[in-house]
């Protein structure tokens, strides 16, 4: 979650749209799709308030073709227990085949009617699968329901897989959520999508069901739950008094040790807090609490500010030092006073004894990492002694180099077809096996995640430039793979077709540097990490920015022009900041 918001501000995805006014009519219980059967999750009435009423009802008497079509769609595009509405649309054929659980397809269009024929020639904007993992989608569809007669009324003969739901109806009542998995030791999101369920107690179920169920297919290579994979949600319901959170779980639990029962309150705590706003979480097996070490030792409650400060997403960083390049020499820039002062860094570095081409450095502020000698060098440096070390040499075409949390410097070398990338620790070099993300195209940027867990990276294939992201995976040895393509050139959203630079802003948050064409200047864009939402950052510029660096949980924002010159983001507006500056960095 972005920390300058309350609430998710993505609108885009949803398996189907639930409205306000069927929560009202389920009186005390709301059911949500899962990864498998429709159940029952128990929570409190919610009064509805300004809700939008779309009529969903069973066929009539003697409707044509079209309207029949027209009830299905609206059927599919709102929640009811098991579609029984929607099935009636069909025959009694295809509603035995039909399955609502294998996904959804949303889609921006109607149907238009023939005779008995009716088709819908649609644009999908995005889909969601069992999991509900939404993929931005730019593709057509047309799909023809083959309407025929059942006991002399017209009924649909083919049913499409799955659902669809139309766009306006997803926007308006669904949001993201995050699940949270461990990667390398640290908490990392799978985002989800839900819809506004008014109730606190019904999306803590149904996010502690979806966690249960595990990560993403597409995740999973990547993480592990510290929850048992068998351990089940006891009365499928998590109950929320006074911000603390009750979760009655089945006895596989029982056989965690301390450690194990640390981690599965982080993911249970990060899930629910973020969604709810919880406070604290209590465990129960058997209707009696579940101890877990730090929690409260009268209520068994474990608050979230015991969860161990190294588990989260996001690391804190040691320092808001900014780092930049003027004539080729690194150094510190002074912000806090008055108009920004650069101050040359200790050593060689500091010195311009190298010409600097790019800057990384690490999380603790103890290390800076320097692409040099028109991008053939790569050279590590402690910041406390400025004694510069080289650990790569005779390479071509470095990218601006990373440090992970844990560490590590990151780095690519090559061009298209023969790209490398390597990771150097203080003792060791390793080359990562990368070739399926390195083998299609030429990666021109990468940021790796601050979980550790994912990378971000904008490819050039064929001559245009793409966005997506891989998994970093440590078994036997570091393999970066599973490329997934967020796809910037939706109809109807802010198309980025030339793309420069990229950063996370947070955990779920991308920022891009970005333009439609190449008569329009780049700037930065705000991106989901499913590219369901694509945003300006601050207002439009009138000159292009070449390269982005981002202080993380701050969110604070420098911007690197073509000509130069440095801009700090405030909020609205870019401020300027240093001039003669060829590239920057934060810790991190």
């Amino acid at each position: 979650m972005t920390a300058r918001r309350a609430a998710p501000d993505s609108r885009r995805a949803a398996l189907v749209a639930t409205l306000c006014a069927l929560l009202a009519l389920l009186t005390s219980c709301v059911t949500v799709p899962t990864a498998g059967p429709v159940r029952k999750v128990e929570g409190q009435q919610q009064t509805c308030q300004n809700c939008v009423d779309v009529e969903v009802a069973a066929p009539s008497l003697g409707d044509d073709p079209r309207q029949i079509v027209e009830g299905f769609l609206r059927a599919t595009s709102n929640y009811q227990p098991n579609y029984s509405v929607a099935k009636q649309f069909l025959t009694r054929a295809a509603a035995e085949k039909w399955s609502p659980e294998e996904g959804a397809s949303v889609y921006r269009g109607s149907p238009t009617a023939n005779g008995d024929q009716v088709i819908l020639d649609a644009l999908v904007i995005g889909t969601l699968d069992g999991h509900r993992s939404y993929t931005a989608r730019d593709t057509r569809l047309r799909h023809d329901f083959k309407l025929t007669k059942e006991d002399g009324q017209w009924r649909i003969g083919a049913a499409p897989r799955g659902l669809l739901v139309l766009d306006s109806l997803f926007t308006r009542f669904y949001s993201p959520y995050s699940l949270y998995f461990i990667g390398n030791g640290h908490l990392v999101p799978d985002a989800i999508y839900l819809p506004d369920l008014r109730s606190q107690a019904n999306i803590a179920s149904v996010l502690m069901k979806a966690l249960l169920n595990g990560p993403s297919a597409w995740l999973r290579p990547a993480v592990t739950s510290g929850i048992p994979a068998n351990t089940a949600l006891i009365g499928d319901a998590v109950t929320t008094t006074d911000g603390i959170a009750t979760v009655p779980l089945s006895d596989p639990v029982l056989q965690l040790d301390d450690q194990q029962r640390k981690v599965m309150a982080a993911q249970v705590v990060y899930t629910l807090r973020e969604a709810v706003g919880i406070k604290g979480v209590l465990f129960t097996v058997n209707q009696q609490p579940l101890k877990v070490p730090g929690s409260d030792p009268a209520s068994f409650v474990v608050q979230e500010d015991t969860i161990p400060r190294e588990l989260d997403p996001i690391p804190f960083v040691a320092a808001e030092q900014l780092y930049a390049v003027r004539d080729g020499a690194v150094a510190l820039v002074e912000t806090d006073n008055g108009p920004p002062k650069a101050q040359p860094l200790l050593g060689d570095l500091g010195e311009a004894r190298y010409q600097v081409d790019s800057l990384a450095v690490s999380i603790a502020n103890t290390d800076l990492a320097a692409v040099t000698n028109d991008r053939t060098t790569l050279r590590w440096s402690p910041t406390a002694t400025g004694e510069v070390t080289t650990v790569l040499s005779g390479a071509r075409n470095l990218l601006r180099p990373q440090f992970s949390r844990f560490g590590e410097l990151w780095v690519i070398s090559g061009s298209a077809g023969d790209q490398r990338m390597w990771v150097f620790t203080a003792d060791k070099k390793i080359e990562v096996a990368a070739s399926k993300i390195l083998g299609k195209g030429e990666v021109t940027a990468f940021k790796i995640s601050p979980d550790g867990a994912r990378l971000a990276l904008i490819r050039k294939v064929n001559g245009r430039t793409e966005l997506g992201l891989a998994r970093i995976s440590r078994a036997d040895k570091i393999t970066v793979d599973g490329w997934r393509p967020l796809d910037t050139t939706q109809t109807g959203q802010q198309q980025l077709r030339r793309l420069q630079d990229v950063a996370w802003i947070d955990a779920t948050e991308l920022l891009v540097l970005g333009s439609p064409s190449a008569s329009v200047a780049l700037q930065p864009f705000r991106v989901s990490q499913d590219a369901s939402t694509i945003t300006a950052e601050a207002e439009a510029t009138n000159w292009e920015a070449v390269e982005l660096a981002v202080l993380l949980r701050e969110q604070t924002i420098i911007a690197v022009s073509r000509s130069r010159q440095t801009y700090r983001d405030q909020g609205s507006q870019w401020a300027p900041l240093l001039d003669k500056v060829s590239t920057v960095a934060y810790p991190g």
